[in-house]
């Protein structure tokens, strides 16, 4: 049974604090993570879903893939950003949920290469993370402010710029 008490792990934000920062949008994005939480949790497979409002309204997820070689696992912000791009249509907002075994909910950010996939792809998009242990909303360029930029490949961000 899904423990979201007040409780802190690791110094994040419980989606019990989370939500009490966001606004009925996003809160319903994390009710969404949380729901697929609920479905397709397993320990050490499935322990981080995450839910993206996209420009026209509607909610897309994503499940973390764990597989036993680390490389190959997929991220949920990966499997949010891949169903963007299907339809072709912009993130505006993501959140993303890690449940613990122990079975606490907690906010959680995207790691470095979803960061620089999401800032790439959406660098305006409004992304919840933990700064110091308390929820916050930032645009998914400013998750890695000094992250690397290659020139001449990929310079154009998806959607962002309509030429």
């Amino acid at each position: 049974m899904p423990n979201h008490g007040l409780g802190m792990s690791a110094q994040r934000p419980t989606v019990i604090q989370a939500q009490a920062c966001m606004g009925t949008a996003d809160s319903a994005l994390m009710s969404e993570a949380i729901a697929l939480l609920e479905a397709r949790y397993e320990v050490r497979r499935h322990e981080v879903a995450a839910a993206a409002r996209l420009e026209d309204g509607r909610v897309v997820t994503g499940i973390h893939v764990e597989a036993s070689q680390g490389r190959a696992s997929i991220c949920a912000e990966s499997g949010v950003a891949s169903a963007a791009v299907a339809v072709g249509l912009r993130v505006v907002s993501l959140v993303a949920v890690v449940r613990r075994p122990d079975g606490t909910d907690h906010l959680i950010e995207p790691c470095g290469v979803c960061a620089e996939l999401l800032a790439e792809m959406w660098p305006s998009a409004r992304v919840w993370a933990g700064k110091a242990g308390d929820p916050a909303a930032v645009t998914a360029e400013e998750l890695l402010p000094y992250r690397h930029q290659r020139i001449g490949r990929l310079t154009t961000p998806f959607k962002e710029d309509p030429a």
